[in-house]
């Protein structure tokens, strides 16, 4: 962050840029915006109609932008279901390994709305699968295996949950899911497929 950013006492100039009509300039904003939300979400939440506008707006280049500082904005009101939509529609510019309060907190909203739908059978928005892909992919390149596992099993993801007991020490994850997890999952249909797939 720039001492120059350090140094506001307030984000009034920061909004303004985005009633202008040059679009670098609204840019700038969002991104300055972006680097203080923490300090001064409340006064831009005064605002948040300015960024949802452009995030909108398809003819605006930085739109994924525009839909990070909303959710960082939502998540400091409180409203975790917009916060986390408007992650979505940040794409790759919300990042899933931030060390952050909101990451964390969006991560594991998404995850669990993400285990809402898929145990009841209903419709995944493609971009909230693509953020649980990213989180299984992070895990994998991590050697998380145990915490695949458990996003596996919790969302009835079979063909996760095979991938990640052969991508490790198969033997100790084995017996790390028949002993511990089997008993925690409450649909005897789930258990029985994870038992199938435990003596494949």
């Amino acid at each position: 962050m720039s001492a120059e950013v350090e140094a506001l006492t307030s984000a009034s100039g920061l909004i303004s840029l985005l009633d202008e009509e040059e679009r670098e300039l609204q840019y700038y904003g969002l991104a300055q915006l972006n680097a203080v939300t923490d300090r001064f979400w409340t006064e831009i939440s005064d605002s948040i109609s300015k960024i949802e506008i452009l995030f909108e707006d398809e003819s605006f280049e930085h739109r994924q932008l525009a839909a990070l500082v909303a959710s960082k904005i939502y998540f400091y009101l409180g409203e975790f279901d917009d916060a986390l939509s408007f992650a979505l529609g940040a794409g790759q510019l919300f990042s899933l390994t931030e060390s952050s309060k909101y990451a964390e907190t969006i991560v594991n909203h998404a995850m669990d709305n993400y285990i809402k739908l898929r145990s009841s059978n209903a419709q995944v928005d493609p971009r909230l699968e693509a953020v649980v892909e990213r989180m299984i992919e992070g895990c994998f390149a991590a050697k998380e295996y145990a915490q695949v596992i458990g996003i596996a099993i919790e969302s009835q993801r079979l063909d996760v949950l095979e991938r990640a007991l052969f991508s490790g020490e198969t033997k100790h994850l084995l017996a790390y899911v028949q002993n511990d997890c089997v008993d925690l999952i409450s649909s005897i249909h789930l258990q029985t497929q994870v038992q199938e797939l435990l003596v494949k």
